[in-house]
C-alpha cells in the first residue's frame, strides 16, 4: 500500500511539474508571438523604398524603376503559378511582366488575361507582347496603350482571382492576402 501511495504522489509531482513546463511554454510562445506581430505592426506599409528600387545604369546614365521583388501567386512553392513583376515604362506608365508557369508555355499575341476583384467586378486584358513559348505576358498602361481605366481598377481594386490564357488552356490563382497587399503597394508607388 505505501509503494502505491508513493507512486501516486511521484505521479501528481510529475503531472504537476509537466503542466507548469506547458503553461511556461505558452506563456513564452504567446511573448514571442506578440513580439513578431509588434515588429510587423511597425513596418510602414505605405513607405515605397519597403516595394521599389531605383536603379542607374552607371554607361548609359538610363533610370530604372521597378518592384524590389517579383510577387510569387502560387499554392505550390512555384512549381504552377504565376510570377509577376512590375516597372515603370519609359514615358512613366506601367509594365507588368507576368510569367505562367503550368499550363504550356505558349501564350499568343492577344491571349486574354482574366481578373475578378474582391468587390466581385471583373476585368479582362490581353497580352501586348509578341508570341513566345517561354509563359510571358506583357500588359502595357500609359501613354500610346492608353487602358487608363483599366490601370484606375488595378490600383484602387484588391485581386481575388487572376487567370492567364496559354495555348494549352490556362494557369489561375488565388491572391492571398499578402498577395493582395503586396500587389497594390508596389502598383501605386510605380504610379504616382
Amino acid at each position: 500500500m505505501k509503494n502505491l501511495v508513493v507512486v501516486a504522489l511521484v505521479t501528481v509531482m510529475m503531472v504537476l511539474a509537466s503542466c507548469g513546463n506547458a503553461q511556461k511554454k505558452a506563456e513564452q510562445s504567446k511573448l514571442d508571438s506578440t513580439t513578431i506581430a509588434d515588429s510587423i505592426a511597425k513596418v510602414d506599409y505605405s513607405d515605397c523604398s519597403n516595394w521599389i528600387k531605383t536603379e542607374i545604369d552607371k554607361v548609359s546614365g538610363d533610370t530604372f524603376t521597378g518592384a524590389k521583388n517579383t510577387l510569387i501567386v502560387s499554392t505550390d512553392r512555384g512549381e504552377t503559378g504565376l510570377g509577376i513583376f512590375m516597372m515603370q515604362g519609359i514615358d512613366g506608365g506601367l509594365i507588368l511582366l507576368i510569367q505562367a508557369v503550368g499550363a504550356g508555355s505558349c501564350i499568343d499575341e492577344e491571349e486574354k488575361i482574366n481578373i475578378l476583384f474582391t468587390d466581385g467586378s471583373r476585368l479582362e486584358l490581353a497580352n501586348d507582347g509578341e508570341f513566345n513559348c517561354k509563359g510571358e505576358v506583357t500588359l502595357y498602361f500609359g501613354d500610346k496603350f492608353g487602358k487608363k481605366k483599366q490601370l484606375e481598377e488595378l490600383k484602387t481594386k484588391k485581386i481575388q482571382t487572376m487567370r492567364v490564357w496559354t495555348s494549352d488552356g490556362y494557369v489561375e490563382e488565388d491572391f492571398t492576402k499578402d498577395n493582395q497587399e503586396e500587389f497594390y503597394y508596389v502598383i501605386n508607388c510605380l504610379i504616382k
